[in-house]
């Protein structure tokens, strides 16, 4: 809507008296050109999670957003109260960031399901023929190594719901004029899913 007005505004004719008390003051286009840079963010910020991304790439995105405008935070914070899991989503970070031995407590728990088990490495002779202090350095070492999360990459950033609600509606409201979307707004409660997505 605002792209739209900023190109019509080169065309309109300024001295035309009808016209120009319709139009916002120069203070008012200089905030409107701002929000217009904001929206232009948000919207690429948009774009990029219905593509290939995973947790980590939106964490930052959306502290992005947060960083340009705090009052995002609101929505976008990672224990916003859209967050389903809260825990799970800052573990996942953690992890994908490589600092998984800095995980919660409770990030840890609702990791467990996500976790490899480490093999148990079978005691040899050399073991028996080392000394004490070389055995409890090694288990030391072994107990150090940071216990590895599988599969965490592969978690979808979106819900299951926002990724079908973009498969049936991919851009079809974009293409129509803003009162045949306002009316279908209205009236959604007298038409399914599936009769919205076809249009009739």
């Amino acid at each position: 809507m605002l792209h739209r007005y900023f190109k019509l505004l080169e065309h309109l004719d300024k001295d035309d008296d009808d016209v120009a008390e319709l139009l916002p003051g120069p203070a008012c286009n200089r905030r409107l050109r701002k929000l217009l840079k904001e929206l232009a963010n948000v919207e690429s910020v948009s774009k990029a999670l219905q593509g290939s991304a995973d947790l980590l790439d939106v964490r930052e995105w959306f502290d992005g957003l947060i960083a340009m405008k705090p009052q995002y935070a609101h929505y976008l914070a990672p224990r916003a109260d859209i967050v389903h899991s809260p825990d799970f989503e800052s573990g996942c970070v953690r992890v994908l960031r490589g600092n998984s031995n800095r995980l919660t407590r409770t990030e840890k728990a609702v990791l467990q399901p996500f976790a490899a088990s480490a093999a148990a490495a079978p005691e040899s002779d050399d073991e028996e023929s080392s000394s004490f202090v070389e055995r409890l350095q090694k288990r030391r070492k072994l107990a150090q190594q940071e216990q590895k999360y599988v599969l965490i990459r592969s978690i979808p950033p979106t819900s299951n719901i926002v990724e079908r609600f973009f498969l049936v509606l991919p851009g079809r409201h974009l293409g129509k004029n803003a009162t045949a979307f306002i009316q279908r707004r209205l009236s959604r409660s007298s038409f399914s899913v599936r009769t919205q997505a076809t249009g009739t």
